[in-house]
């Protein structure tokens, strides 16, 4: 969504120059997408997501066997059943092969809802960390990359918030370096709000 991601951030390009880091520009961008697919913590919940996607799939495919098995029997007791019978039969495994049709549809579904959460928990976990790098590039907000149709310089910072979101949390599931805030607040009021997380279908 072609909108700003965060919010204002006060400090100077002088403070920033203090910490040893040069102010880019005022404005920064990232690529939303890049934060979750290129991060190690982006890249454990996907393929934990594939991980299940494939087994299920797979049992999928054992019960659509098992299904075409069962209609090959029917179809050649059908000359031995009487028509009441026989549509007995074949009405129980219409159930069936509806049935499997719609379990697939609610899981491919779940599978959706799953990775819409975890990328609302990864851009909610990594907002204080692009606070901070902000602060220190002397910056006053980030844009989505795709909200810019034409820079003058390079304002992305994408590679450089990879980096740091893999230095301070990794995988997500254990955090190899604490955060650190000069400030010694435990939420900056003035830290950016999180962005929105990107949909599954990367629409």
């Amino acid at each position: 969504m072609a909108s700003a991601m965060c919010g204002v951030i006060l400090p100077s390009a002088v403070q920033a120059q203090q910490v040893g880091v040069q102010s880019v520009s005022q404005i920064v961008t990232i690529d939303r997408q890049r934060l979750f697919s290129e991060t190690a913590y982006g890249q454990r919940v996907v393929a934990t997501v594939e991980v299940e996607r494939t087994r299920l799939a797979q049992e999928t495919r054992e019960a659509e066997a098992a299904l075409a098995q069962e209609e090959k029997l029917l179809t050649e007791q059908r000359s031995s059943l009487d028509p009441t019978s026989f549509r007995v039969l074949a009405d129980a495994f219409d159930k069936k092969v509806n049935e499997l049709r719609a379990e697939g549809q609610v899981r491919e579904q779940e599978f959706v809802r799953v990775l819409e959460r975890e990328q609302t928990a990864f851009f909610e976990r990594i907002g204080p960390i692009l606070g901070r790098m902000v602060r220190e590039l002397g910056a006053v907000v980030i844009l989505d990359r795709r909200a810019i149709l034409l820079a003058t310089q390079n304002i992305d910072i994408t590679d450089m918030a990879i980096r740091r979101i893999d230095q301070e949390l990794g995988d997500g599931l254990s955090t190899p370096n604490a955060p650190t805030d000069d400030s010694g607040d435990e939420a900056p009021a003035d830290a950016p709000e999180s962005p929105a997380p990107e949909g599954a279908s990367n629409n």
